[in-house]
């Protein structure tokens, strides 16, 4: 992954430049670089591919006294691993110096309306298209452009720039990529890890999404994007574990459940206009130009859940027949290619050896194939005709949580695209899309719930067995939350419709075998009871999730609550609260929660 570190201050501090970047090489990258300026102007810019050792050995050789300079490590993304590609890039008259993280989507679009404006490119990157950005948009000073042309970019990126002609000043602008404030005893720094910060900073400030950073020879600003300016609180680091942002919670996992408002958020920012409803994506109006009368999804694990999630949606809403495949099992099974199915092949790391592996088969054979990934430029990414991110930020922990919201997220929105090409019914989609923009809030109310599944967590962690029961958009969501159980607790869960217990397994269950069942207030309501009165009349215990005052609440033995929302809509709601319950009964066994026994967190083996 692409990392920032910059500074600006009094004193030469090439070293600790150096050893900043070297604090960021725990995170893939495949080349590095440095750009320097002094107070008259005088700059150096150094570049190397791969290591950052490589730059270490340039750098030593130019003992110039420099008082602010930004560092990079890349991640190649956009255009192949070569110092033409590496940061910073330059504006055309060589004046705007600029470092950038994540992914500009529309850079397509920006880049050709410059090059009609004459603006040659040097690069393949994204990036590059920022600093011609700023000098085609320049406007009395660099704030006011960077501010400007924010208004520009479409998605999540950490910028660093630095104007040649004032070097005094060092920007920084956040959108989803983190970004940090040090303030030390030398001057003041910026980075993408406060990790980085940790032993030459004093105190730090995390930047919030939609603000800039103006740092100076003696001060620094912050400011919000609509030009407000930010007073924030000093954070002290001995105060914090900021190992990869984990912050107050006692666990990565725990910390990420917590983030999913906000990872769905990042999921559908840019990509929704709720003003005039129109799902925005250049990705996704590209899609609907193809004639697909089939989907094919094709995953493993938590993604596999996902897209038998999205197989309802894309047969209820989009009205396509859709399959979807364990992928060690599709690479192996005769397959149909044609011209008429959309393969879609979900990762949250994008590099799922198995998922991969079936991606080249469909590839070998024309398949018209897709992409949902959170790691940028990972190999599906690359490999994939078109592909969306997820924008979950970085996932630590082994078994995935916010990722899977992500995905999901996305592939509503394909279902939602696709859907208005085959005739949906437009007030239905415009009903649907209303309440997507209610639905952090609802994913919020859920975590706020935490108080008791905790309680109910720890009733229940004595338990060995579970069955998880639901029906239609939900049971999918079984399937994953009994795998969650699986992976973290070590205990055993079956999963299986809510009407299936009497074709066997309602054989399974006893005293020791309590269940989970879903029962929002939906057409479905009055078949769930009935569910429920057949296990009861054995004596057993069963968990509802249910809609928050819901009129038969004393029915049940134990409640977890949901926001009343769209049937459509509930997986997320229910993904959120059943993760928390995972969590607190695992935390409750002490077990090692994000680092659970035999598992990886990305899967690069057959």
């Amino acid at each position: 992954m692409c990392w920032i570190f910059g500074y600006i201050g009094w004193e030469n501090t090439q070293n600790k430049l150096i050893n900043g970047l070297k604090n960021l090489e725990y995170r893939w990258y495949d080349s590095a670089w440095i750009f320097e300026i002094s107070k008259d102007k005088n700059t150096y810019l150094a570049k190397a591919v791969w290591k950052v050792s490589n730059l270490a050995n340039k750098v030593q050789e130019n003992q110039n006294n420099y008082f602010a300079w930004i560092g990079h490590t890349r991640w190649a993304t956009h255009g192949g691993v070569n110092e033409n590609n590496c940061h910073p890039h330059f504006s055309s008259n060589e004046r705007f110096f600029v470092v950038h993280n994540w992914i500009i989507e529309n850079y397509i679009d920006l880049k050709n309306n410059l090059e009609k404006k004459w603006y040659n490119f040097y690069s393949e990157t994204d990036s590059e298209v920022i600093a011609k950005l700023i000098e085609d948009n320049f406007e009395k000073d660099l704030l006011t452009t960077i501010k400007k042309i924010t208004e520009l970019l479409q998605w999540a990126y950490a910028l660093a720039v630095i104007d040649k002609e004032n070097p005094k000043t060092l920007i920084g602008a956040k959108v989803g990529s983190p970004l940090v404030v040090g303030i030390a005893k030398d001057g003041f720094y910026i980075s993408s890890d406060p990790n980085t910060l940790r032993t030459i900073c004093e105190n730090f400030i995390p930047l919030q999404d939609n603000e800039l950073v103006v740092l100076a020879e003696n001060n620094y600003e912050i400011y919000s994007f609509d030009d407000k300016k930010q007073e924030k609180k000093l954070l002290e680091f001995e105060n914090y574990d900021t190992n990869k942002w984990k912050w107050e919670y006692k666990h990565y996992m725990l910390k990420e459940i917590f983030e999913i408002p906000s990872v769905f958020e990042n999921a559908i920012a840019w990509r929704i206009n709720f003003q005039t409803k129109e799902i925005t994506s250049n990705t996704l109006s590209e899609l609907v130009k193809y004639d697909i009368k089939k989907i094919e999804i094709i995953a493993s694990g938590t993604s596999y859940n996902a897209g038998l999630t999205a197989s309802y949606w894309f047969e209820d809403l989009s009205n396509i027949p859709t399959s979807v495949y364990v992928s060690t099992e599709y690479k192996y099974k005769k397959k149909f290619i044609d011209d008429k199915t959309l393969y879609i092949f979900i990762s949250q790391s994008g590099e799922t050896a198995d998922t991969l592996e079936c991606l080249k088969i469909v590839n070998a054979r024309w398949g018209l194939t897709f992409g949902i990934v959170n790691v940028v430029a990972s190999s599906i990414a690359q490999l994939t005709k078109m592909w969306l991110y997820t924008h979950s930020w970085q996932e630590v922990w082994v078994a995935s949580t916010k990722a899977f919201i992500g995905q999901l997220a996305v592939l509503l929105l394909i279902s939602l695209k696709l859907g208005l090409k085959n005739g949906m019914d437009y007030g239905r989609y415009e009903n649907i899309i209303n309440h997507l923009a209610k639905l952090k809030q609802s994913l919020q109310e859920s975590l706020n719930e935490s108080v008791n599944i905790k309680i109910i967590s720890e009733k229940y962690a004595k338990y060995e067995n579970m069955f998880f029961l639901w029906r239609n958009y939900l049971f999918p969501i079984a399937g994953e939350w009994s795998l969650k159980l699986k992976e973290i607790t070590y205990h055993h869960s079956e999963v299986y419709s809510a009407w299936e217990l009497k074709h066997g397994p309602l054989s399974l269950i006893d005293k020791k075998f309590p269940s989970i069942l879903i029962n929002p207030q939906t057409f479905l309501y009055e078949k769930n009871i009935s569910t429920l009165k057949e296990i009861q009349a054995r004596n057993w215990k069963v968990i509802w999730v249910l809609t928050k005052w819901d009129k038969n609440e004393n029915l049940y033995d134990d409640s977890i609550f949901i926001s009343n929302q769209k049937w459509v809509l509930t997986p997320f709601l229910v993904a959120t609260v059943l993760d928390l319950f995972a969590y607190y009964m695992a935390d409750f066994l002490w077990r090692e929660i994000d680092k659970p026994r035999n598992l990886a967190k990305s899967v690069t083996v057959e």
